[in-house]
């Protein structure tokens, strides 16, 4: 057997047991934005920057910039919130309702996507939830940066070969 058609067998082998470039490309960006979460924003865990990157890898650049960039302002905008109703309520379901419904309105008086509207609502929780651990709303906007960015590397370092194929992970040229 030639060495061309062995890397075509190869490749459709591993296609059917699901290992495909965009899994491929999703866990080696979950990987380094893990591992420089680890250095740029040494807190608690680094779960943000890997979380980010498995939402934002895709098959195109322009697909994973839209989706970083929607990703990115619902994280400020929640973090906003959350900031400010804070200043005046304990966290809680009251200043978790609040944050959301200012949020959530005044994204959508600004015209924003559903993922970012979606976003700020999630985005409240955790910096309720962890609003007195020191830092964490500005780790978690950090870590939204450092996962998108990542995702947007891999994404335009590993394209994907050509349309109707998007996820087909390809060892060679093996016509």
């Amino acid at each position: 057997m030639n060495t061309k058609v062995f890397i075509k067998h190869l490749s459709r082998k591993l296609n059917r047991a699901g290992i495909t470039l965009q899994t491929f490309k999703i866990s080696l960006a979950a990987g380094i934005s893990w591992w420089l979460a680890t250095f740029i924003t040494p807190h608690f865990y680094p779960y943000i920057a890997p979380l980010t990157a498995v939402l934002i890898t895709n098959t195109t650049f322009e697909k994973a910039v839209t989706k970083a960039i929607h990703r990115f302002l619902g994280v400020v905008g929640g973090v906003a919130c959350s900031l400010i109703v804070s200043q005046w309520i304990m966290p809680s379901g009251m200043a978790a309702f609040l944050s959301i419904f200012i949020g959530m309105a005044m994204s959508k008086t600004l015209k924003l996507h559903q993922d970012s509207i979606s976003q700020i609502g999630v985005t409240v929780v955790m910096v309720l939830a962890f609003l007195h651990s020191g830092g964490y709303e500005w780790a978690r906007i950090m870590e939204t940066v450092i996962g998108s960015v990542v995702a947007i590397f891999v994404t335009i370092l590993l394209p994907n070969r050509k349309a109707g194929h998007e996820d087909t992970l390809d060892l060679g040229k093996a016509t």
